[in-house]
């Protein structure tokens, strides 16, 4: 398997995530690679954890960590400094935990760059961060406007539109109970083809397991658009995503065909590993 979202360092008031730790942690869950996501955004964790700690890592351990990049839309020359960073290593950015409008010009300079450098960008749209309305529509809207870039979308507001009945106090919570009818995340995903999603995280995880069936339908229907992600922020973390998804195979609720495509052959085709 590879992990599209992982983090390392010291994000909260607690002991760091180490290198050697996460290491431990994926050789235990059968994990052969994983991103690293640097956060550069103030808005959600404590402390900053840098692309320039992540690419020292990652050229550290090569055959085991990937680097994403990050940096701040409010900041200057910001599409510089992504092209500096694509030339040391850096395959695609995020994640993004900005406090600003998906449509907020600042950030729309990001998605134009990514999509000249061919970086997808990994969203965590939430009622803080990534900010937009129930249905998603500037979220759309950038998918639209920007068909070269890939969006990943991710976060508690992104996966509670997997169902039409979200509220907007809604946009940072998880969800419960059956889907009764389709939401923004299926529009987006069935409608255009730089619209991906990242399945970490417990917002993931609630989305597609608050209707079982409807999940798993939901991971056949979509196979070629979505990535096995655990989004590790704290040590000794419960991940049920991992479980989750190797049951769903050892039990034939998605094919071998699926698993494949979710765990490992999607991210190789994007990242071009």
């Amino acid at each position: 398997m590879i992990d599209i979202h992982m983090h390392i360092g010291r994000l909260y008031f607690e002991p760091p995530l180490e290198p050697e730790y996460l290491l431990d942690f994926m050789d235990k869950n059968n994990i052969e690679k994983a991103v690293l996501l640097p956060i550069e955004n103030p808005e959600d964790t404590s402390y900053y954890v840098t692309t320039e700690y992540v690419l020292e890592i990652c050229k550290k351990y090569p055959d085991r960590f990937i680097p994403f990049c990050n940096v701040d839309p409010r900041r200057r020359k910001v599409p510089n400094v992504i092209k500096e960073y694509k030339e040391r290593g850096c395959v695609g950015f995020g994640e993004m935990l900005c406090g600003l409008y998906v449509d907020d010009v600042r950030m729309q300079k990001i998605y134009e760059v990514c999509g000249e450098l061919k970086m997808p960008i990994i969203f965590d749209l939430s009622g803080t961060t990534c900010l937009d309305e129930v249905g998603l529509p500037k979220f759309e809207q950038m998918i639209k406007k920007f068909p070269e870039t890939l969006f990943i979308g991710h976060g508690p507001h992104f996966w509670a539109e997997i169902s039409s009945d979200i509220k907007k106090e809604e946009f940072s919570s998880y969800p419960k109970g059956e889907i009764k009818n389709e939401g923004a995340v299926i529009k987006l995903l069935s409608n255009y083809s730089n619209s991906f999603a990242d399945l970490s995280a417990g917002s993931g995880y609630n989305a597609i397991t608050r209707d079982i069936n409807f999940g798993y339908k939901f991971l056949e229907k979509f196979q070629n658009k979505l990535f096995f992600g655990t989004d590790i922020c704290h040590v000794n973390q419960d991940v049920p995503i991992i479980q989750y998804i190797k049951k769903a195979h050892e039990d034939k609720k998605i094919t071998q065909s699926v698993y494949e495509k979710i765990t490992e052959k999607n991210i190789k085709k994007i990242l071009n590993l």
